[in-house]
């Protein structure tokens, strides 16, 4: 019985589990290390395709006359010529021009964020008639291209005196700015939990006071990621610029471009075409890869649900 009842006290004891040896240490079920290898040469050789346009654009711009009229394209020049930048910048039109994007540019998003940050609270957390047409019509207007309503701006804004003005091509890329900020915020802040906002007017703060502690903090990535995008869009903007502006000194950055390009002196300057445009789109690429951590994160906050 005293054996009988040590052998009931006594614990089961499991088997030690080996460590898995093998093919498939290391690899989630199901997973094949042959198909891992192609799927990263599709992602290699897709990334190459995608580069390679890029890399051809900086090559031509430190690349010789001779190198770029000879009927042999080479992808490495004989001989780094820089003569292409000086060019650039010696146009009398360049600089303004990158300052009238800038200008333009930082006035839109601003405006942009402002205006549809607070349009998109006003969707996510509210209920008043109208709401859901207000979505439809947003959704419609992003759909709607820039060119059908270049000349109806302009009829506007030149009876506001504001054609050929700062100011009115602000107003105008808000038509497009302030929808994509509304639906995109809409999403963040749907992830934000209502109850939060409750929790802190119970704790004494103003709906305001919730606002600013809140909402404002919590759609912080969301805010960087849409600003980061609308500065790309007004930035890259041709069609309303060169519709509503019409002074040398006031046009930005994308019309100076393609006024450069088609011009009968530099037609034929490959070389100091494809500076212009690198340069131009140098601070686009370089605010994408100062905020791109934080883009990502948006990116993946805003798609949980919304």
């Amino acid at each position: 019985m005293a054996g009988f009842t040590s052998a009931r006290a006594m614990p089961a004891q499991l088997p030690e589990t080996q460590p898995t040896r093998g093919r498939g240490r290391g690899r989630r079920p199901g997973e094949s290390r042959a198909m891992t290898t192609v799927w990263n040469v599709v992602a290699v050789i897709f990334g190459l395709v995608m580069a390679f346009p890029i890399y051809w654009m900086i090559l031509t711009t430190v690349k010789s006359n001779g190198d770029l009229l000879s009927q042999n394209p080479t992808f490495w020049p004989t001989h780094f010529d820089f003569s292409s930048y000086k060019t650039i910048f010696d146009d009398p039109d360049f600089l303004g021009n990158m300052r009238n994007t800038a200008i333009i540019t930082i006035g839109s998003v601003l405006a942009g964020l402002v205006v549809g940050f607070l349009a998109a609270v006003a969707v996510a957390r509210f209920r008043f008639r109208g709401r859901n047409p207000f979505i439809v019509a947003i959704l419609i207007v992003q759909m709607v291209p820039l060119l059908s309503i270049a000349i109806p701006l302009y009829i506007v804004l030149n009876k506001a005196g504001l054609y050929d003005q700062f100011l009115g091509v602000i107003l105008a890329y808000l038509v497009f700015t302030i929808p994509y900020v509304v639906w995109t915020l809409r999403s963040f802040i749907v992830n934000i939990p209502v109850e939060l906002d409750e929790a802190a007017m119970v704790d004494g703060c103003t709906r305001w006071g919730a606002f600013f502690r809140i909402i404002l903090p919590l759609s912080l990535p969301g805010l960087v990621t849409t600003g980061v995008y609308a500065w790309i869009q007004a930035w890259n903007e041709f069609v309303l610029a060169n519709t509503l502006l019409s002074s040398n000194d006031k046009r930005t950055s994308m019309v100076w471009l393609s006024f450069y390009s088609s011009s009968p002196t530099h037609g034929a300057d490959y070389g100091s075409q494809m500076a212009g445009a690198l340069l131009v789109s140098l601070p686009v690429i370089i605010l994408f890869v100062v905020f791109q951590r934080k883009v990502a994160s948006g990116l993946t906050a805003g798609a949980v649900k919304g």
